[in-house]
């Protein structure tokens, strides 16, 4: 059963101007004798609904109602306000439309063909913006995150489930070399299109403490390194996985940088 990361957390405010918005205006401010209204820092809250708005083309504000520990209620704050930034958290669970078809945004597809239609989840990647990932993959990637945050490493994806049309239009930049494409499958054939295929913020390979991290345990939690060239693309493949572990490695044999 699907349920918002965030409701069984508490969280530390960690920005000095942690403002307060209005509840009917989240981009004005709440204000006591024409002073801003602020959450103290290092104010420990808990967070019972979140609210979005739109902030571009592609990019949405986030911002929490924030409530003290005993559940009084503080207000609403940007999540930027908050140590973390509300990386990792999951927001929506997103259920397919009746009549959905093989192009609509919960179609799935692998190796050109459509397989079905799968559930998603909402979360926040390490932009602090929205990525769907498939709803079977939530579990074991927040795994991976928190056994990562053992070690003091933040493990977050830049990309995660792609619909049809999505894919189209990173196919059709990158088969142009428009600028700002990179490499991309055709639409049906790529792995973030049946909702496997993570995209990690690596920043690098060999040496950035998230790629290393990755290396040494992300095998043993299910995912695989499977594109050569892409140290960021990482898939949860659990057989695959094994088989790498088993072969003391983190990626499977056709990966060769």
């Amino acid at each position: 059963m699907f349920e918002r990361s965030y409701l069984t957390k508490s969280f530390t405010v960690s920005d000095p101007d942690a403002r307060l918005r209005q509840a009917n205006d989240l981009m004005a401010f709440e204000t006591s004798d024409g002073t801003i209204k602020k959450i103290p820092t290092a104010t420990v809250i808990r967070v019972d609904a979140v609210q979005r708005l739109q902030a571009g083309s592609n990019k949405v504000a986030l911002f929490a109602h924030a409530l003290q520990e005993s559940g009084t209620p503080i207000g609403w704050t940007s999540t930027n306000n908050l140590q973390g930034r509300f990386i990792n958290e999951t927001l929506d669970l997103l259920k397919p439309s009746t009549g959905s078809g093989k192009f609509g945004p919960n179609a799935a597809w692998s190796r050109g063909a459509y397989i079905g239609q799968i559930d998603l989840v909402e979360i926040v990647d390490a932009k602090t913006e929205i990525e769907r990932i498939a709803s079977d993959t939530v579990a074991p990637y927040l795994e991976m995150v928190g056994q990562a945050k053992l070690s003091g490493v933040t493990v977050a994806i830049n990309s995660g489930f792609r619909s049809y049309p999505e894919q189209k239009i990173l196919w059709d930049g990158f088969d142009r070399r428009l600028p700002g494409f990179n490499k991309a499958a055709k639409p049906g054939a790529s792995n973030h299109q049946n909702g496997i295929a993570f995209d990690i913020a690596v920043a690098g390979a060999d040496g950035n403490e998230v790629y290393d991290w990755l290396k040494q345990h992300a095998p043993q939690l299910g995912f695989v390194r499977t594109v050569s060239g892409e140290p960021w693309h990482w898939e949860y493949d659990p057989p695959r996985a094994q088989q790498a572990a088993e072969r003391q490695t983190y990626k499977i044999p056709t990966v060769t940088e």
